[in-house]
């Protein structure tokens, strides 16, 4: 399954109806899983962009509005887990 985010940062698009006439030019950015494409819509937004639009080929189309509601919703489930880093514990080698 392929699902497709298109984003603008700056002043590329600031209206759905400037969105809607340059889509044609812009490249949307594939994602394996929504769950992708909506991890990277909230990074787009805290970067100050606008994450317009999500297509999947099973037929899903989230808009701007359904994007930033998903996000309030499931934003903390979304978030990039990193993993803590190593703290110098070492297993003992056996000889």
């Amino acid at each position: 399954m392929t699902y497709r985010l298109w984003w603008t940062v700056g002043y590329t698009c600031t209206t759905e109806r400037e969105f809607l006439a340059t889509k044609q030019r812009l490249l949307p950015a594939p994602y394996e899983s929504l769950d992708d494409a909506l991890r990277r819509a909230g990074q787009v937004g805290r970067a100050g962009g606008v994450a317009w639009l999500i297509e999947g080929d099973d037929k899903t189309r989230l808009g701007r509005g359904l994007i930033e509601q998903t996000l309030r919703q499931r934003g903390a489930e979304l978030e990039v887990e990193t993993r803590p880093a190593d703290r110098g514990i070492r297993t003992p080698r056996r000889s």
